[in-house]
């Protein structure tokens, strides 16, 4: 989970942390995933940087710059040493160091992917696509999209963007570095255009299209009403804009009375915190969502978020389906609720990532992830590589005996599903029958 605006990156401690690991971690730059970091990548040799480094501290840098030094005076090397990679790849060491799977080091355009990925829109065509066995292809296009609109389709492959050969510029790249280079070509400016020409295999046509970028809205709420009155609130990530989204389909699902309201936040992986509070918000008028402890031992009570014209659904009978998918803002909103007795949860047990990740973006546009505190349920409990088993234990199945029809807007949107927890939350809500699944029991953990 991400808190938004709250920048806690103590320097002293990092730069002391810098000097006892940064260079024999940074090593490894291929691992997986402030403020006075010296400048080294900027400012190459080692004099000019050095001189950033605090006095009081010279002592603890002295390692790091002994290490330096011999890499930069003997390592053998054909081309010149890469300072921004040696840096990042120290940055990355040193909050390795730390042992906390959230804390981590982005570079700028992974920074800027995330960004704009939280922000709820991008410009570009406004289509999904992979680089799979030597091809790239459209894995589905965003609905009203400009992409969708032209006439893409899943699983058309795209031989050329523009005047570029993509076999060509993509020959010898992996997966996801070919994925970047495409995305780089056909995203854009809204207003301008991109020629693709693809080949569709199920016609065996190869056709051309030339596309109109847009800003694209990256959906995170939708909302359907179901047979019997029942809403359905579909949330996949807590995105800048999924406030809006919520409101608007709530007042869409309200036109009517509801007997009832299915929340769905399973494999919603989580995102903003003030998002999180805001949806609670939607469903408790006041009074808390969450408690944050910090590393001192202090606890903060943080509310619900309300604004003046929010939507709300404080009476409707609830239920929030939950999965092992369901992580972060998602398990703050579903144990929020069931804490304060406004819904019950259904499914099964969610995935325990109980911290909050402040982000400071640097000055070259790369960003870090700190882990800054803990954070509770409002009664105090807390589920980090716990979390939250539901009230009524549902496991996921998909025989035909659980299909629930579902109203399409699109032609391309399906006529029903095979869902037995989204069945179980409808049966308990336009009935009193309970389902008789046994509760798995937790591994037991080896003795030394």
């Amino acid at each position: 989970m991400v808190r938004r605006g709250r920048a806690v990156l103590i320097a002293t401690l990092v730069t002391l942390i810098v000097a006892v690991i940064a260079f024999a971690g940074g090593v490894a730059v291929a691992l997986r995933w402030g403020t006075a970091l010296p400048l080294v990548a900027a400012l190459g040799p080692t004099s000019a940087a050095q001189r950033t480094t605090p006095t009081q501290l010279a002592d603890q840098f002295r390692v790091f710059w002994e290490a330096w030094d011999a890499v930069e005076q003997q390592f053998y090397r054909t081309e010149p040493l890469d300072y921004r990679q040696m840096t990042y790849g120290a940055i990355r060491g040193m909050l390795q160091s730390l042992n906390d799977e959230y804390t981590g080091f982005d570079e700028p355009v992974d920074t800027a992917q995330r960004q704009e990925r939280l922000s709820g829109t991008f410009e570009g065509i406004g289509a999904y696509i992979e680089y799979k066995d030597g091809k790239l292809l459209i894995v589905a296009p965003i609905e009203e999209s400009p992409a969708e609109k032209a006439g893409i389709k899943a699983g058309d492959q795209i031989l050329k963007v523009d005047d570029h050969d993509m076999a060509e510029v993509l020959k010898g790249l992996d997966a996801n570095a070919a994925t970047s280079k495409a995305v780089s070509l056909i995203r854009g400016q809204r207003g301008t255009t991109v020629r693709l020409v693809i080949f569709r295999a199920e016609t065996n046509q190869t056709l051309e299209f030339t596309i109109t970028r847009d800003a694209i809205p990256l959906i995170s709420v939708r909302g359907k009403r179901l047979a019997g009155n029942i809403g359905y609130l579909q949330v996949s990530e807590f995105k800048e804009t999924t406030t809006a989204e919520l409101d608007r389909a709530l007042r869409e699902l309200q036109a009517e009375p509801l007997a009832g309201l299915i929340l769905d936040l399973r494999n919603n992986p989580g995102g903003y915190l003030h998002t999180a509070r805001e949806m609670v918000g939607r469903f408790l008028p006041d009074g808390p969502a969450l408690q944050e402890r910090f590393g001192d031992g202090s606890v903060k009570t943080l509310s619900v978020l309300r604004s003046g014209d929010a939507a709300s659904a404080f009476d409707v009978p609830l239920i929030v389906l939950i999965n092992n998918g369901s992580a972060s803002a998602s398990e703050i909103v579903a144990g929020a609720l069931r804490d304060r007795q406004r819904a019950t949860l259904v499914g099964e047990k969610t995935f325990g990532k109980g911290s909050v990740q402040s982000i400071r973006t640097l000055s070259d546009g790369s960003s870090v992830r700190i882990t800054i505190a803990q954070w509770l349920t409002p009664n105090g409990t807390l589920i980090h590589k716990t979390g939250i088993a539901p009230d009524v234990y549902v496991p996921l199945l998909q025989d035909e005996q659980y299909r629930v029809a579902l109203p399409q807007r699109r032609p391309t949107d399906p006529s029903q599903v095979n869902d037995s927890q989204l069945w179980w939350a409808i049966r308990l809500l336009t009935g009193a029958e309970r389902p008789a699944f046994p509760t798995p029991t937790p591994l037991a953990t080896p003795t030394p």
